[in-house]
């Protein structure tokens, strides 16, 4: 059986839960990349075919604090508000335009990590050098901040252009979201050493494909570049399969024009709530009438088996 927690004061609204709005810092005090916050992010490239990106070490001292872990904790859920479908959420159009757009060249790195994993698409990285590295202005004129380029883009990746010259150059330094060492530090973290170079990364955290340099001959770089995207895309493909296999399924709105890839964690009969973990972590609530009519029937009939199986079970006392 499911077990209850103390419902919180609902957020947001919608079938797909939103994210909390993030509020700018300003540029000195703006948060640095460290390798170490770089890993916790996207996960240990090192380790990408070894380990689930979702996995967190953590610490407990008691049973109670190892139950909390994975069970839809309070601290960790993304609410919707079925009662108020019309309102708005502030961010949230947002989103919505840099989606209808192709979402462009991001500067924050948390920020793309966050939308690759929303959007389940590939995370195409560009460690930059505007200030010293002519092949890396090069390769974004004539490629990467190109219209064609853009329109490949569109709905299919999300792109973070990391540039280590921003913070060196006195015109842009006020607007740079990174010191240049941090940004070489996070590169070579990847296994990059050169700029331009680019990292193609899966929603998962496996890194898919690199690229390191530059070398002038631009249909061979493009070609490597999408080549490097489509890898990405079959491996998020494949780490979806194994997803299955432990309980992960796709989820649709009942008017059939969203859906969330999630396990179900939990169902609340008695505020008919459903709690769903989804595939970046996250833990999103929604009343169960938000859902389409085979998602109710599966979710009711998966109880039904549940409830059932926890009464064949034998009691303490019954075993022997």
């Amino acid at each position: 059986m499911f077990r209850n927690l103390t419902v919180p004061v609902l957020v947001c609204v919608g079938f797909a839960a939103c994210t909390h709005t993030e509020v700018e810092k300003p540029a000195a005090s703006q948060e640095q990349i460290t390798e170490s916050q770089a890993a916790a992010a996207i996960g240990n490239p090192l380790l990408a075919n070894k380990g689930d990106i979702n996995a967190v070490n953590v610490s407990v001292q008691t049973e109670e604090e190892l139950k909390n872990i994975d069970n839809g904790s309070e601290e960790d859920l993304v609410w919707t508000d079925p009662d108020h479908p019309d309102a708005d959420i502030p961010g949230l159009n947002e989103i919505f335009e840099n989606k209808k757009l192709g979402l462009g060249w991001q500067i924050d790195m948390g920020r793309g990590i966050q939308l690759a994993r929303k959007y389940e698409r590939p995370l195409i990285v560009w460690f930059h050098d505007s200030l010293v590295s002519p092949r890396s202005n090069a390769v974004g004129k004539e490629y990467l901040d190109t219209k064609e380029f853009d329109s490949w883009c569109r709905d299919r990746v999300v792109r973070v252009r990391l540039d280590s010259g921003a913070a060196l150059d006195e015109t842009k330094a006020d607007k740079a979201r990174y010191r240049a060492d941090s940004i070489n530090a996070l590169q070579r973290r990847y296994g990059l050493t050169k700029k331009p170079s680019i990292a193609i990364i899966t929603p998962s955290g496996k890194i898919s494909a690199r690229i390191d340099g530059f070398d002038g001959f631009l249909n061979a770089f493009a070609r490597d570049l999408q080549n490097g995207v489509k890898k990405a895309e079959e491996d998020y493909a494949e780490y979806k399969r194994g997803l299955v296999e432990r309980g992960y399924r796709e989820w649709r709105s009942a008017r059939g024009d969203q859906k969330v890839f999630g396990k179900l964690m939990r169902f609340d009969q008695k505020k008919q709530t459903v709690y769903l973990k989804e595939s970046g972590g996250r833990v999103t609530c929604t009343k169960l009438r938000h859902f389409s009519a085979e998602d109710i029937d599966y979710l009711l009939s998966t109880v039904k088996k549940d409830k059932k199986k926890s009464e064949e079970e034998p009691s303490d006392d019954e075993q022997i």
